[in-house]
């Protein structure tokens, strides 16, 4: 899970990944979201990545 996140994390930060689909993104975070039990930490991680994206989780 935290390789997962670690990732995300990675990947929303390149500036080409970031423009050429947000939408895809989000998708890849909510869906880490949905699929795992998170501890208070990695939920913190997961709404950051979401804020970087300029996105919300609700």
């Amino acid at each position: 899970m935290d390789a997962e996140l670690e990732h995300l994390d990675w990947a929303t930060r390149q500036p080409a990944l970031h423009l050429f689909d947000a939408g895809y993104w989000r998708r890849r975070v909510l869906a880490v979201k949905g699929s795992f039990e998170l501890t208070e930490r990695q939920l913190i991680q997961l709404e950051k990545i979401l804020q970087r994206l300029g996105l919300s989780a609700d």
